[in-house]
């Protein structure tokens, strides 16, 4: 009766192995499994890159972003940025909230930060992103006024 429990186990998860590989080729599988970035969108890059921000990785955040492509205002935000959590320890990300651009491969986000030391912070951008080789990269930063929006 042991036995058979276990041939039941072995069964269903060659079963469900088969399923999967199926579903998606092996390499795929394997590809995503291995490196994460490979199966990513837009919105996660985005969304990566302000979790890397936030926990201080910023040498992982600018590798997201696509230093030639950005302009310099973009640029400018992201050192902005930088400086602002290097110098305030205790600022923290408290909601990110993700939205579709009507221009494609471009988030509009809206991100609000906390800090005991400050009032909290909120600001919308638009981020275009670019797909590559090494997964979606972020190609420009846009910060868009919340007055010019309600105006629309």
């Amino acid at each position: 009766m042991a036995r058979s429990r276990y041939v039941w186990i072995m069964g269903i998860t060659l079963v469900c192995l088969l399923g999967i590989v199926a579903w998606k080729s092996p390499q795929s599988v394997m590809v995503s499994l291995t490196q994460p970035h490979y199966a990513d969108s837009p919105q996660a890059a985005v969304q990566r890159f302000w979790g890397y921000l936030d926990t201080r990785q910023l040498e992982l955040a600018e590798q997201l972003l696509m230093a030639k492509e950005l302009n310099p205002l973009g640029q400018q935000e992201f050192e902005l940025w930088k400086a602002q959590v290097k110098n305030n320890p205790l600022i923290s990300l408290k909601k990110m909230e993700l939205a579709d651009s009507p221009q494609p491969n471009s988030v509009l986000v809206n991100v609000e930060w906390t800090s005991p030391a400050k009032d909290k912070i909120v600001q919308t951008y638009v981020m275009e992103t670019q797909a590559t080789s090494e997964g979606w990269k972020i190609i420009q930063i846009q910060k868009l006024d919340v007055q010019s929006l309600a105006l629309q």
